[in-house]
């Protein structure tokens, strides 16, 4: 491992400990926020939905919550829902064991104020800062483990990048961000958390596990090729920064990456085996050939965004996708096997185009209101009905698929012949052949 002479300086405890609390506070709001409860996000509008999103330091339970429902006030508003308490992550009181390290190896409460290289095996106490103007490369097979030394919220290590970051993984050499433990669990450090830092950051082919969350950006570019998150609170989470993302996974998260007030384009990932897959509020994301699956409670959620999700796949979650307040599109996308709803669209405009909406145990499509629009989509086999409009607005599913042989439409639509205060759908004309669909990349089939 190369290290400059210069660049490291020694800061007392004090210092050090407030330096860490501000880092955190810059990407994650209060402490409170992030370490002792969940969160419920409320869109802006004046008829207001929550939506369920896990804190950035918090962990959930193993159990799947039960369906949310929606009821209609006679306003014609859906219900708020209650926010969900949330158990501390299970690797804040875990100690790190006495070891010895080399001294050119461990980094305790400590800023780089020169450019700096690592490699081989790095440790790392306390808070460890890039300062502003330097940079810090990690070379392929670099392993870094964060030893916690004091058990409680807040107390974690961590990786303040304030400079520039470079992670330098391959295949055959991935780098790693980890804990002293051959079992990571989610909280054992606070993570790598980037503020205001615009220096076109990359992370290539690394694994990072079992922080509070493994990125925490705030203000900041940043740029992920084949990265893994695993057994984190929150795998990744970006706010009011700029995020491209190809290829990699999120998976064993409380929340798999939180995205908010920011522009994300998120191209062949998977996420998987979380609480929540994905949310995004505000901002604008990108999402194409991804696949969200087996997500506990759904798999995207979004709330006052712009989004264009193409060419992906949401399966086997509690939900497929829910949106809020949202415009955009959801086209070419697999929609399958959701325990409940396909997709959930509440005040959104959103284009539904060219997906295959089936076997979702639930509902395969359900709408509040006539913001949205559905056609040329492939409706089969799902549990109760294929459409369900709750709210009072006409809803078009016009020139869609609706299986084969085409089953009676007044049992696969549940609208105003169920309900006269609801609006109807509308479906003619009907498409008689199933429509064609593109093959799905590698990550999405």
């Amino acid at each position: 491992m190369r290290r400059s002479t210069m660049a490291t300086i020694r800061m007392p405890l004090a210092l050090s400990v407030l330096l860490g609390m501000v880092a955190v506070l810059g990407g994650c709001g209060t402490l409170s926020e992030l370490f002792a409860r969940g969160k419920t996000l409320v869109s802006p509008s004046s008829a207001q939905v929550s939506v369920p999103v896990v804190a950035p330091g918090a962990t959930v339970a193993n159990e799947e919550s039960p369906p949310v429902p929606l009821a209609l006030s006679p306003e014609n508003k859906p219900a708020v829902v209650p926010p969900q308490v949330i158990p501390a992550l299970p690797g804040i009181s875990r100690i790190a064991p006495r070891m010895t390290v080399p001294v050119e190896r461990l980094y305790s409460d400590a800023v780089l104020t020169e450019d700096t290289v690592w490699s081989g095996e790095v440790f790392v106490e306390g808070s460890l800062t890039v300062a502003p103007q330097t940079t810090l490369t990690l070379e392929p097979g670099t392993v870094v483990r964060f030893r916690r030394t004091v058990p409680g919220d807040g107390a974690g290590p961590l990786l303040l990048v304030q400079g520039r970051l470079v992670v330098r993984g391959n295949a055959d050499a991935p780098v790693r961000f980890t804990t002293s433990f051959p079992d990571p669990l989610a909280g054992e450090w606070q993570g790598i958390i980037l503020l205001g830092s615009e220096k076109k950051n990359i992370l290539e082919q690394c694994r990072i596990e079992g922080a509070v969350a493994g990125i925490d950006a705030s203000f900041s570019s940043v740029t992920l090729k084949k990265v893994f998150f695993a057994a984190c609170g929150t795998g990744a989470r970006f706010q009011d920064s700029i995020v491209t993302v190809s290829g990699g996974e999120a998976s064993d998260n409380a929340v798999g990456m939180e995205l908010v007030e920011s522009e994300s384009d998120i191209r062949d990932m998977m996420v998987r085996g979380n609480r929540l897959g994905m949310t995004v509020r505000g901002g604008s994301l990108l999402l194409e050939g991804a696949g969200l699956s087996d997500n506990r409670e759904t798999g995207l959620t979004g709330a006052a965004s712009r989004l264009s999700i193409s060419g992906s796949f949401f399966q086997g979650n509690g939900t497929g996708i829910v949106l809020t307040d949202c415009e955009g599109k959801v086209t070419g996308a697999r929609i399958a096997e959701n325990r409940h709803v396909g997709i959930h669209l509440v005040r959104s405009r959103i284009r539904v185009y060219g997906n295959e909406i089936v076997s979702n145990a639930d509902i395969g499509l359900r709408v509040e209101d006539g913001q949205g629009v559905a056609w040329g989509n492939a409706f089969s086999g799902n549990g109760r009905f294929d459409i369900e409009n709750a709210g009072r607005d006409d809803f078009r599913a016009i020139a869609n698929w609706w299986g084969d042989p085409a089953p009676p439409l007044d049992m696969r639509l549940d609208h105003q012949t169920q309900d006269p205060a609801r609006g109807r759908i509308f479906v003619n004309p009907v498409l008689k052949a199933r429509p064609h669909f593109p093959t799905l990349n590698s990550v999405a089939k």
